[in-house]
This record gives structure tokens, sequence and C-alpha cells, in this order.
């Protein structure tokens, strides 16, 4: 597949989170079980997102992933428990879009960190992902935008 990369300014975002820190191949149940649980907690509150749910990567290494998963809400809702308000950066980040199995989004990984090498952008801090399809699309169909807070 074929990356697009492109600078962006983003605003800063409040969201609701849990933190993880689970096997790589064990990761995708555990950010499943994360955003039903902030959705449901979002529900009983009578609150809805405010974007598309994300995971922020702290650490891939060592065959473990650790990460916060959540959604994009109004700054006026509040965490409760391991359910914790955290925000999405204002800045500049590289961004590129990549269509297909979470399996195979390292080579969009690969194509930002090419960006940013020939564009003579260095890292600033965690990227995350927005898994921007609707629920229900097929996974070789499944979109998601990555962003990489770059300096």
């Amino acid at each position: 597949m074929s990356y697009q990369v492109e600078m962006q300014d983003v605003p800063a975002q409040t969201a609701l989170v849990i933190k993880g820190k689970v096997k790589v191949e064990q990761a995708g149940e555990a950010i499943g079980g994360i955003l039903g649980r902030i959705g449901a907690y979002l529900g009983k509150q009578g609150q809805n997102p405010t974007g598309a749910p994300f995971t922020r990567t702290y650490s891939h290494k060592d065959g473990m992933l650790e990460f916060e998963a959540g959604f994009p809400v109004a700054a006026i809702v509040k965490g409760d428990d391991d359910i914790i308000r955290t925000e999405l950066p204002k800045g500049k980040v590289a961004v590129t879009t990549h269509v297909g199995s979470q399996e195979t989004s390292s080579e969009a990984y690969k194509a930002l960190h090419v960006w940013m090498n020939k564009n003579g952008k260095k890292e600033a801090g965690a990227p995350w992902e927005m898994y921007i399809s609707p629920d229900g699309t097929p996974e070789k169909d499944s979109k998601m935008q990555i962003f990489y807070p770059v300096r």
C-alpha cells in the first residue's frame, strides 16, 4: 500500500482512557474491551464521544505493548476509577491513513518514519491511531488515521 503523509496542526483534545500493558498478540482484545467499558461508562453519564476511538502507544518492545485507549470527550466529562482523563496534545503531527488489517499497520508507521527522516522531522511524543471506520466494516476495508507528533 502507498501512504500519503501530510503535516497538520491539531488542537488539544480532552479524552477518557484506560491504560494497559499486554502482550502484542492480546492487544486487539484488550483494546476492544477497554473501548467497550469506556463507551458504557459514557452512556451511563449521558455523554457521547466527540470523536473516533483511539489508541496511543507509549512502548512497543520485547513483545509487549504499553498503551492507553479511549475516546475524545467534552472537557466537562470526568473519569472514574481506572477511567482517567487525559489530553491528546496540541501541535504539529505527521498524519497518514492505513486501510486494512491492524496486523499490517506497521507499514504505515514505516512510511511515517521515512517521511520524517526525509523532511527533517523528529518524534515529539507518543503516536496515536484513530479508528475511523464504522462498526461492522470488514477488516480489509478498515481505516485508521495515525497521528505522530513531530518537531
